[in-house]
């Protein structure tokens, strides 16, 4: 069982599973249409590191400014690959994260190691069954929106439904809690737009490897559980994932988010601002 008050510190950072590309155009070709789906054979292994740097800029009556280092160790092997879906069991092999200023109290994390879960999703990459190991009762939802929240705001992006060339686009929309954004407490929720773009294929040291861009934008009008708060941000990801080895090499990206909070009529809202770098890169015998 995992502390739920480690949890919101976490909410920046994640990776998904590997995902395989059916055979397509390479650079300079007339490009074919291509058909992106999640793969690989099961038993097929891949390790990532990750790593997130997070300023937060707070009201000195919050704390002021705050920064953040986190290193993430990932292992995710494939249990299982059909026609309609893909199981993935992934493990944290380490946990490491660091805050200046350092707080009076700071939560165990190191208990975060070893912690393991199953996510079942279609072959587009939309995850619908999250399963955490050793999670039962009340403990459990919280859980897996935490893990489907790592997995989705800093992983790899879903994939279109059928074919698609070089330069189209696909776009997701979903609602995401402000706390799994920025570990901050509350109802309040954010509508994320997420764009993803097959820029090209293109032959590297990995074989043929798509690249794609993502962007993504969060934003909150004071609807929703928490009408007093409004949130402005956006990202951009640029991905790389190797055809042959169904797996993503790397990711990196920056991101922005502005929370702005009604504390009455006639009062200046109380603003916070979040600046985000990250990369994620396949391990070396990894994939």
């Amino acid at each position: 069982m995992y502390p739920l008050r480690a949890l919101p510190v976490l909410g920046l950072f994640a990776v998904a599973p590997g995902i395989a590309l059916v055979p397509g155009a390479v650079s300079g070709q007339t490009p074919d249409p291509i058909v992106l789906r999640l793969g690989g054979d099961p038993g097929g292994t891949a390790h990532y590191r990750h790593e997130k740097r997070l300023s937060l800029h707070l009201p000195e009556e919050l704390g002021g400014e705050v920064s953040t280092r986190t290193v993430f160790g990932l292992d995710q092997t494939v249990e299982a690959s059909a026609r309609d879906s893909v199981v993935v069991r992934s493990e944290i092999r380490e946990f490491q994260f660091e805050v200046d200023p350092v707080p009076e109290q700071l939560p165990d994390l190191e208990q975060l190691e070893g912690m393991r879960f199953r996510s079942t999703a279609t072959p587009s990459g939309r995850i619908y069954r999250i399963e955490v190991d050793g999670a039962s009762g009340p403990v459990a939802k919280p859980l897996r929106d935490q893990v489907e929240t790592w997995l989705r705001e800093l992983g790899f992006p879903a994939l279109p439904v059928g074919s698609t060339r070089t330069g189209d686009s696909w776009v997701d929309t979903t609602r995401v809690p402000l706390s799994a954004l920025l570990g901050l407490q509350g109802t309040a929720e954010a509508v994320e737009i997420r764009t993803t773009t097959l820029r090209a294929v293109d032959e590297t040291l990995h074989g043929p490897t798509a690249l794609l861009d993502v962007r993504t934008e969060w934003t909150s009008d004071g609807e929703g559980p928490s009408p007093d708060v409004i949130v402005r941000g956006s990202s951009r990801q640029s991905v790389r994932f190797a055809l042959e080895s169904g797996w993503f090499v790397d990711s990196s990206g920056t991101s922005f988010i502005r929370v702005e909070i009604s504390s009455g009529a006639g009062s200046e809202p109380l603003r916070i601002d979040a600046e985000g770098s990250y990369e994620t890169r396949l391990l070396e015998g990894g994939g």
